[in-house]
């Protein structure tokens, strides 16, 4: 690591691989991208020239193994999420891995206890909605006082338009994974029973899925509900509600101006992800970069990434019986207290 950067390897050119990559190079201080990993190698040259990087890499293990790079990125399809990140624990390199930090709960969990058994945080999950500034107000009124004691969690994750191909299992262990997290983050507590139910995209396949809803019990005694949309017809929104004992807090629908015209009144909506969550993906990059120069991790943990799999894997098994299911649980590791 330089004295002034920190050289960043990022596996995965794809779409929010380029979004990291950009946000590393332009929006990041004390960062720089130092390589970038692809098997599509024309797509991972084209992310290397626009953000600055000089090596281009077809093999993931190769990039990790560079002296050259500092810490590792990790963007790639999620089934690879697990063995890549192992691979940067077993160097010792930081990792901010996107999520899933797997693909079932018990890859999570070995990643985990690989991470103890090194003795120190070296891994940061992609939750970015931690970095959110409209979830982190909400939860600043929470934390005030100003409601009470949390009794319930809504959360709502509408997409544009997702597709037919999308199986239920997909949509929880991709997507509404993100809501899980936040629960999980936003009330304090973990999650101790699930029960999903879901309408098909396509009614000649009755594990695709358009629309679900999860309803969550916390071990402290709290409630939880999630919506998951795939396909609204109308734009992305992603929107967070919590009842206290003595009032509810919640984040607004959206943030643009309303404008009245044509005999009528409008707000824009966020057309994807990218746009929606801008600000959060420069925040949970520069946090990442800060707590690598500071020798301190912190963000959303490797405990975090096995606790949401866990939550999911329990929802997949609802989808299955059509009932709700208790949530079991390994102790918390004393390096997550």
């Amino acid at each position: 690591m330089g004295e002034d950067s920190v050289g960043v390897g990022i596996i995965g050119a794809g779409a929010i691989g380029r979004v990291h990559a950009e946000n590393l190079a332009k929006r990041t201080i004390g960062a720089r991208v130092a390589a970038v990993m692809d098997v599509d190698t024309e797509r991972a040259e084209a992310v290397a020239a626009a953000s600055g990087a000089g090596r281009v890499y077809a093999d993931a293990m190769a990039l990790i193994g560079d002296p050259e790079i500092d810490a590792v990125l990790i963007a790639s399809p999620d089934a690879t999420h697990a063995e890549f990140t192992l691979a940067c624990i077993g160097a010792g390199k930081p990792v901010l891995c996107e999520k899933p930090l797997a693909t079932t709960a018990a890859d999570a969990e070995r990643v985990l206890r690989a991470e103890v058994a090194a003795g120190r945080r070296l891994l940061q999950v992609g939750f970015m909605r931690e970095y959110d500034p409209a979830h982190k107000d909400v939860l600043a009124v929470l934390d005030s006082g100003a409601i009470g004691k949390a009794l319930r969690f809504r959360g709502a994750h509408i997409n544009p338009r997702y597709g037919d191909d999308l199986t239920v299992e997909d949509a929880i262990v991709n997507s509404i994974i993100h809501d899980i997290h936040s629960a999980r983050f936003m009330m304090g507590a973990e999650i101790s029973g699930a029960h999903v139910s879901w309408v098909a995209a396509n009614p000649r396949d009755p594990q695709s899925c358009r629309l679900a809803d999860v309803h969550l019990k916390f071990e402290n005694g709290a409630i939880g509900a999630l919506e998951y949309n795939g396909d609204s017809g109308y734009g992305y929104e992603v929107l967070v509600e919590i009842t206290g004992e003595t009032g509810v807090a919640c984040t607004l629908p959206n943030s643009s101006p309303s404008v009245r015209n044509a005999a009528g009144a409008s707000q824009a909506i966020t057309p994807s992800w990218p746009q929606r969550f801008q600000r959060a993906y420069v925040d949970e990059v520069q946090d990442w970069i800060r707590s690598i120069m500071a020798n301190e991790a912190t963000g959303p943990s490797a405990w975090d990434g096995y606790m949401s799999l866990v939550v999911a894997d329990a929802c997949v098994r609802s989808t299955e019986t059509g009932l709700p299911v208790e949530i079991p649980r390994i102790e918390r590791p004393a390096l997550y207290a």
